[in-house]
């Protein structure tokens, strides 16, 4: 896709949900904030924009004595690096552009993020990164979204709709009190097996755009029990067999490493195109800082960089988050 003009913004939020034990949406309002895409990220700074920061200064030290040290920055702990996120959801509205963000409360960052309140300011770089491209008009999207990777399935559904294309959410949890979205009350009682792995419109997120979900929890406490790799292949296997409907089919993931990988290796062994938007820590989400190195196979070993191997480095912030699956090398 031609990548869309970034800048840096002050938003204000707009509303900021739980949804579970761990987990928040917070939804920010930006006014012109740039086109944006299912897959595409912000840098959020963890601060106020009022807050202090860093302040060069002057040590005054002598051999043999303790120096005094004096600073924000030196006397308590604070969010020095802007933290990356996967866009959510994106709505227009008379006062701007609102923005979703889902979170969970595991540091310093998210933990002021997970404690805004409506009215506050926030400061994002953004949109960054390339994006998801959609299904052919008869293929159908399959989303695999595990954890925090969730998010930017929902946006992805969003898109879907918009278009009229057709899609399955396939979304994993350890257990139910840490999946970041909202069960229809009437469904929570599905724990049949059987039932659980027949895609239902149980999940207010997707079901909104008209696009079913099968939902795994790792201890079984909703849905089916297991992994969501399994019912990825389960799906597959009963719904999608060999020569019916493959070859629209795009499968797309963000989630845990380990679980990207066997999605990974479940649609190239059944020849299933497939997207993967990487997670990697990012200090600045623009290629600056080299941070989030990702190792690829290259087109023709010849070309640079690294002439003569047939591998390379690329960033997931700028070559990426979004890979086809055969390009990765894990």
């Amino acid at each position: 896709m031609d990548r869309s003009p970034r800048g840096q913004y002050l938003t204000t939020v707009r509303a900021n949900v739980p949804l579970c034990r761990e987990h928040f949406r917070l939804t920010l309002l930006v006014e012109d904030f740039p086109v944006s895409e299912p897959g595409q990220f912000i840098q959020i700074a963890c601060v106020g924009p009022d807050d202090n920061g860093p302040v060069d200064h002057v040590i005054e030290w002598s051999p043999g004595e303790r120096p005094i040290l004096e600073g924000a920055e030196l006397s308590a702990a604070m969010t020095m690096l802007r933290r990356p996120f996967s866009l959510a959801g994106r709505r227009e509205t008379i006062a701007g552009t609102e923005l979703d963000i889902i979170g969970r409360d595991v540091g310093l960052g998210t933990r002021w993020m997970s404690q805004l309140a409506p009215g506050d300011v926030v400061n994002i770089i953004g949109p960054l990164g390339n994006a998801f491209e959609l299904p052919p008009k008869d293929g159908i999207a399959l989303m695999v979204g595990g954890g925090v990777g969730i998010p930017p399935m929902i946006y992805l559904a969003e898109k879907l709709a918009q278009f009229g294309r057709k899609g399955v959410a396939f979304c994993g949890a350890t257990t139910l009190d840490l999946l970041s979205l909202t069960i229809n009350d009437a469904s929570m009682s599905l724990r049949s097996s059987d039932v659980a792995t027949t895609p239902q419109l149980n999940v207010v997120e997707f079901a909104a755009h008209g696009i079913p979900a099968i939902i795994t929890t790792d201890d079984g406490s909703y849905g089916a029990k297991g992994y969501v790799t399994g019912a990825l292949e389960q799906y597959l296997d009963a719904s999608l067999p060999d020569g019916t409907g493959r070859a629209g089919a795009v499968i797309y993931t963000c989630g845990p490493e380990l679980m990207m990988k066997r999605v990974a290796q479940i649609a190239l062994s059944r020849s299933i195109a497939c997207q993967i938007c990487v997670e990697r820590a990012m200090a600045c989400g623009m290629g600056t800082c080299q941070s989030c190195c990702i190792k690829v196979k290259k087109d023709d070993p010849q070309l640079p960089p690294l002439a003569g191997k047939d591998w390379c480095y690329r960033l997931a912030c700028t070559d990426g988050p979004v890979f086809a699956a055969e390009k990765l090398l894990w």
